[in-house]
């Protein structure tokens, strides 16, 4: 072995990139966490109301590979060997402004349900 701190660097960077979550942000409110996942009301429990609040409603195709359920769906339509139907989702982005010490931070909810959270830049 010529290089044994060479590798144990790289064992350990590997070791490091594996361990880390796969996915999902997080953000913290006081000491509570909002993950993905979460239902509208705990994030408004937890973190509060918003600064602002970004509404629309988006129509999305959910994809069957044998007959949709019919207790969810009433239309759906064959589309080759699959079949497709017509979904309206809810979307909202509320956006949480922290001062200027801080990132501003987005969560992104669908039908009353957390999808996605982002930091954008410095508060105001």
């Amino acid at each position: 072995m010529r290089y044994p701190a060479i590798r144990l660097i790289v064992v350990v960077s590997l070791s490091l990139v594996l361990a880390w979550p796969a996915g999902g942000q997080a953000m913290r409110c006081g000491s509570r966490l909002i993950s993905e996942g979460d239902p509208r009301d705990k994030v408004l429990n937890e973190c509060g109301p918003p600064t602002s609040v970004e509404e629309w409603e988006e129509e999305r195709y959910d994809w069957f590979d044998r007959f949709p359920p019919s207790s969810r769906y009433r239309e759906f339509e064959r589309y080759g060997n699959a079949y497709r139907v017509k979904i309206h989702v809810r979307v909202e982005v509320w956006t949480y402004n922290r001062g200027p010490s801080r990132f501003m931070e987005q969560v992104r909810l669908e039908n009353g349900v957390v999808r996605r959270i982002f930091s954008g830049g410095y508060g105001y």
